[in-house]
């Protein structure tokens, strides 16, 4: 049973993973410039793909989340609501989780890309960003210096704690300059 769960998720996700899955969703959204998986149960002329398209949703909002955890990319907050910026042939998309009373997934159409969007491409071919690289070569001279800390005998617990203070004092004086 879990093994048929398991590749029929596969399978979901190769085909978000696809060129047809936002080929459709750019068609779908020229019809219905925003829609929701919550609104979209009552919907009385959907075909039987639109609908599963529809659903798919919240495995597209997972494929997102997990692409944006792997480069370091944290999602908009607004309210109740998680959200996206993908961008595909000039056109943006906010794929969203709202989790108010009950939870839904939605689609909101951009015509205008955001600037901060995630090229639908580079999250189909799982290519890792430039700032991840640049990052990531970052926390490695990081992962280095905490190894000889703790060679060194420095407790681990005093590492953490020095650490964690350092990363709350620099958001704080990132938040007082916006």
């Amino acid at each position: 049973m879990m093994e048929k769960r398991n590749n029929k998720k596969s399978l979901k996700r190769e085909y978000l993973l696809s060129i047809g899955y936002i080929d459709w969703l750019e068609e779908f959204t020229d019809l219905y410039e925003n829609f929701s998986t919550d609104l979209y149960i009552y919907e009385e002329n959907s075909t039987n793909e639109e609908s599963n398209n529809v659903f798919l949703l919240e495995t597209l909002f997972e494929v997102i989340a997990a692409y944006a955890d792997e480069n370091y990319i944290t999602p908009g907050v607004r309210d109740c609501e998680l959200f996206y910026n993908i961008k595909h042939n000039n056109i943006g998309y906010e794929i969203g989780f709202d989790y108010g009373q009950g939870s839904s997934f939605y689609c909101l159409r951009q015509e205008k890309p955001k600037e901060n969007a995630i090229e639908y491409d580079t999250i189909m071919n799982k290519t890792n960003l430039p700032s991840t690289i640049k990052a990531e070569k970052k926390l490695k001279v990081l992962k280095e210096l905490i190894e000889m800390l703790i060679d060194e005998d420095v407790p681990p617990e005093a590492i953490k704690q020095t650490t964690d203070t350092i990363i709350q004092k620099v958001k704080t004086k990132k938040r007082s300059y916006k």
